[in-house]
């Protein structure tokens, strides 16, 4: 092994949950259209096209929330930001 290769030992390595959806028990899926607000509260502010919600809203459709992200049932994404000097957060709001 070369100096640039670290062995990591698999207790050191976070685990795989995978990317199944959640059991349809579990989960409470949205039967109407959806308007989604995305709210980045951050340390430094990102340019206005800097925020994007796919991943998020991907994960929502992943977790079993939506049905699909297509327009028949997501109507609106918005986005929003704030300078703060705690934590780092993103607020997700569903309606």
């Amino acid at each position: 092994m070369n100096e640039n290769n670290t062995a990591i030992s698999p207790a050191d390595m976070e685990p795989d949950i995978g990317n199944a959806p959640l059991p349809k028990k579990a989960v409470k899926r949205f039967n109407t259209p959806v308007c989604i607000h995305i709210h980045s509260i951050r340390k430094r502010l990102a340019d206005i096209d800097g925020i994007s919600g796919k991943a998020t809203i991907d994960g929502l459709v992943n977790a079993g929330l939506l049905l699909s992200d297509s327009p028949i049932h997501v109507k609106e994404v918005t986005y929003s930001q704030e300078k703060t000097k705690g934590a780092e957060i993103t607020e997700i709001t569903i309606k």
